[in-house]
């Protein structure tokens, strides 16, 4: 029998209530901001300077996402900017992690436990080293 509807939000909302206090921990050196989703809980973790990357947006200065986590009706969509940006990230993400990859970069997070919170903090990690190593940071 599926748990109740109620027992599923309190659940979510306590994973997305997890996965905000280690995003929030990159803070600083990114910046963050909430209420881009109208109607959602989120949180967005962004450069703290616009940057320049060659060949997109005209070369015109832009913020760019690291993570970002918006808490959604069946689960937490945790998205992971730079695997879009450098698609060879990917590969060195855990195989526990990317088995809940939905598209590109949203990874649709229904239960934590701590093993997949080291993932995503490892990922976080993988992703603040790519970022500094482009001068973002």
């Amino acid at each position: 029998m599926p748990a109740p509807a109620g027992a599923r939000t309190a659940s979510l909302e306590t994973v997305y209530d997890s996965l905000h206090q280690l995003l929030s921990r990159f803070a600083p050196p990114f910046k963050t901001s909430s209420g881009a989703v109208r109607g959602k809980k989120d949180l967005h973790l962004t450069t703290p300077e616009a940057v320049v990357m060659p060949g997109v947006y005209g070369g015109k200065p832009t913020e760019v996402s690291l993570a970002s986590l918006i808490l959604q009706k069946s689960y937490v969509g945790f998205y992971f900017m730079p695997i879009y940006i450098e698609p060879a990230l990917k590969k060195k993400l855990p195989a526990a992690l990317t088995k809940l990859l939905q598209g590109k970069t949203c990874f649709h997070i229904k239960r934590l436990d701590n093993d997949l919170v080291k993932h995503i903090e490892a990922a976080l990690n993988e992703g603040m080293k790519y970022y500094q190593d482009r001068s973002w940071l």
